[in-house]
């Protein structure tokens, strides 16, 4: 049964018996031999379905030499306690729990066969089940509410047997989630979870709910219940091990993965490697090799394994190791089609003689089009396409091209053409790129064809055709008003015209559509920079109430208080919006960059700039205008993009010193931070919907800040400079029409690749 109270604190977990050595080099070839946590050797199998054939079993319940980490010691007889998230908790429990989760052939209690049969639904139950749960999903249930609902999931439990009734209860719960009603939720996730405790499904959906809700107490308690009635299942367990790494318990997720040595490698591998992405994210490089290099050895036969292990040692910037380890894991597995692009990628990354290159990527597309699965061999020439074209062979470029076409599906050929089309367009040839993409858009299917007019209409704007790049793009929005990519075009098209009040128009007309897109919030804050902070913050605090986890939108917030003409210029609310920005949106790129201005601004020790360092590599950001404009090319890698980012803002900071300087000192002034500090509270009670209320008395004008003291020497130099991080990009973006065609192209395209 649930408990009524909460158990007490678990004790702090033991320190840990076994640190592995440092590895020598970096080769792959030897597994670590240490027990516990990094794993050892002997977890290894053979041949039976569980890895481990009827000698390595036998050879598994006798003591080992391995030396002792975390919950016991590798050959140990497994205890019949459940798995705990932290060391300490068992106890808690009492009674002997269910054993290991190995598959029911190989379990010798057949408790695997039991677990099963519990979860398993007979033909007719499966046809009630399966009706309800479309019929509560239809448009129908959403407009009678939840009173119809409550009605189906009775009339479904007097139809189904007892032990289906807690699916019933978990459609009903994740229904009460999305109306926002969370104590019926948990109410019924509760139910869900007694009715049938040995389904790992209830357990995840609960302790998912509770985590977005920001109850991570309960979220670890829910957690280790699961553990505890489905032990080693492996979603849980790497549910755990990331939210103990959220909560900064590293030593609990690694005792929590020590905990694996009693299960087979090939039921673990998964969890494992996990271990390691976690050991690579925490900056214990050494650690995470370690643990590489056992899966590699211990189950060569996964390729994400492989996968992995290679993008790790791209990562730490070894381009030669991780080629060659993607060569190693392509003689394993010549079929496993990532390996086969990871090769192309890291040739260009570690081959600098242009020669050398193209002469090893026709070999490697040659060889892979024997191997890889014949659905991706046009990607393999489309990949080889890019290369020849990055390299200066048009002519090669546009035969790899035909080559991707003819192995192409139908539906798939658009793409083949929309990225000839950006090929050629880096050549200039402009007519050809246009009947390249009047192709792809009479050959795309319809829910794709606003893609292809997005591209067509940036051709046109590059070409200077702007009202024809606009009547493409209201064509599209018209066609496809689900993809909110075509309106933040729009919106983009008009910034890059200068035309700030009909972008502001398309803004608001975007976010009347797509109102829950961040970054449509992000660009309508942005704009409105030249109505005054003000507006902006009254923007901002309204996008917090409809989208409180975008990153844009936080990072936006940052740039308001970053900006030094800004009568909110606070650093420290920077801070706290940029921590914010990086957790919700790791993937967007500009957050990073901004933190790093941040940083140089106040001196921040060399040890937390590392760590910030070591946060992007981990979350490898993909997009955002600063991003995209220190990406110069698309082989930078993010430890590359990072260290031109640091240079742009080293110099730019430099550069204008002075006014940064100035604004630092007018925020030390009491009057000028208790009116910021006000402003910026206010704009955070949008989080609890504080200011949302209409009726509310209105604020009191805010008092016109004291002035920022600027040298007389200065150059000119205002606000709408300081919009981004970099004052350079933000003139440039003002004064489109004034660029070079390659400039212009850079700034219409950014770093968005056409990818296969």
């Amino acid at each position: 049964p649930w408990p009524n109270r909460p158990p007490p604190p678990p004790p702090p977990p033991p320190p840990l018996s076994h640190m592995p050595q440092q590895a020598q080099g970096r080769e792959y070839a030897l597994p670590p031999q240490c027990g516990g946590w990094p794993p050892s050797a002997a977890l290894q199998g053979g041949g039976s379905c569980c890895g481990l054939d009827a000698a390595a079993m036998q050879r598994q319940q006798m003591p080992s030499a391995a030396g002792s980490m975390g919950a016991g010691r590798v050959g140990v007889p497994m205890p019949q306690a459940g798995v705990a998230l932290r060391s300490g908790e068992m106890g808690a429990r009492g009674g002997a729990g269910p054993g290991p989760s190995y598959c029911s052939s190989c379990d010798p209690s057949g408790r695997g066969d039991a677990r099963g049969k519990d979860l398993a639904m007979s033909p007719r139950s499966r046809a009630v089940y399966k009706d309800f749960s479309h019929t509560l999903r239809s448009k129908e249930t959403q407009v009678r509410g939840a009173r119809y609902a409550q009605q189906l999931a009775e009339r479904c439990l007097h139809d189904l047997p007892e032990a289906v009734h807690w699916r019933v209860h978990l459609e009903m719960a994740d229904l009460a989630k999305r109306e926002k009603s969370f104590g019926r939720a948990r109410q019924l996730y509760r139910m869900a979870t007694q009715l049938q405790p040995t389904a790992p499904q209830a357990w995840l959906e609960f302790a998912k709910m509770e985590e977005e809700r920001g109850h991570f107490s309960r979220c670890e308690k829910i957690l280790t219940l699961g553990l505890r009635h489905c032990p080693y299942h492996e979603a849980l367990m790497l549910k755990g091990i990331k939210h103990l790494e959220r909560m900064g318990e590293l030593r609990a997720a690694r005792s929590l993965l020590s905990q694996l040595q009693y299960v087979p490698v090939n039921q673990s591998w998964r969890t494992v490697l996990e271990g390691a992405l976690l050991e690579a994210r925490a900056g214990e490089t050494a650690m995470a090799r370690r643990v590489f290099k056992f899966l590699l050895h211990a189950a060569p036969w996964y390729g994400p394994v492989w996968f992995e292990a290679c993008r790790f040692e791209q990562r730490c910037g070894h381009p030669q190791e991780a080629l060659r380890v993607a060569e190693e894991g392509l003689k394993q597995l010549p079929r496993y089609g990532p390996l086969w692009f990871s090769v192309m990628r890291l040739l260009e990354c570690a081959l600098p003689n242009r020669h050398e290159l193209v002469h090893a990527t026709r070999a490697h597309v040659e060889r892979g089009v024997r191997h890889i699965s014949k659905d991706l061999v046009w990607k393999l020439w489309f990949e080889a396409a890019q290369v020849e074209e990055r390299n200066g062979n048009l002519a090669r470029s546009r035969s790899a091209y035909v080559k991707s076409v003819g192995a192409c599906a139908p539906n798939l050929r658009w793409k083949v053409w929309l990225g000839g089309a950006r090929s050629e367009l880096s050549y200039s040839r402009f007519d050809v790129s246009q009947a390249l993409l009047e192709r792809a858009l009479a050959e795309s299917p319809p829910k794709t064809r606003a893609i292809v007019m997005l591209e067509q209409s940036r051709l046109y704007e590059l070409r200077g055709d702007i009202e024809a790049a606009r009547g493409l793009l209201r064509s599209a929005r018209k066609s496809a008003r689900s993809e909110w990519k075509v309106f933040l075009e729009s919106v983009l098209l008009e910034m890059r015209s200068e035309a700030t009040s009909r972008a502001l128009r398309e803004a608001r007309r975007a976010l009347e559509v797509h109102r829950g897109t961040g970054r449509l919030w992000a660009v309508l804050i942005q704009l409105e920079q030249a109505s005054g902070v003000h507006h902006q913050l009254r923007v901002f605090q309204q996008a917090l109430l409809e989208v409180p986890k975008s990153g844009e939108v936080w990072c936006e917030g940052a740039r308001i208080c970053l900006n030094p003409f800004s009568d909110c210029f606070n650093l420290e609310a920077a801070h706290n919006f940029l921590d914010f920005a990086i957790e919700f949106t790791p993937q967007y790129g500009d957050s990073f960059i901004e933190y790093l201005r941040l940083m140089m601004l106040v001196g921040a020790p060399d040890a937390d700039v590392e760590r910030l360092w070591q946060l992007c590599i981990n979350a490898e950001p993909n997009y955002g205008t600063l991003w995209f404009h220190s990406k110069r090319t698309v082989l930078l890698t993010t430890r590359q993009v990072l260290e031109s980012a640091t240079e742009l803002l080293r110099r730019e900071l430099s550069e204008w010193r002075s006014v940064y300087d100035a604004a630092i000192a007018r925020a030390a002034r009491p009057d000028f931070r208790s009116t910021a500090l006000a402003a910026v509270t206010a704009a955070m009670l949008a989080r609890t919907g504080g200011s949302a209320d209409s009726d509310a008395p209105a604020a009191p004008a805010p008092l016109p800040p004291p002035p920022l003291n600027l040298p007389a020497s200065l150059p000119p130099v205002e606000a709408a400079d300081f919009v981004t991080g970099s004052v350079a990009l933000n003139r440039m973006h003002r004064q489109l029409g004034r660029l070079g065609l390659e400039e212009r192209r850079a700034l219409i395209y950014g770093g968005d690749m056409i990818v296969p």
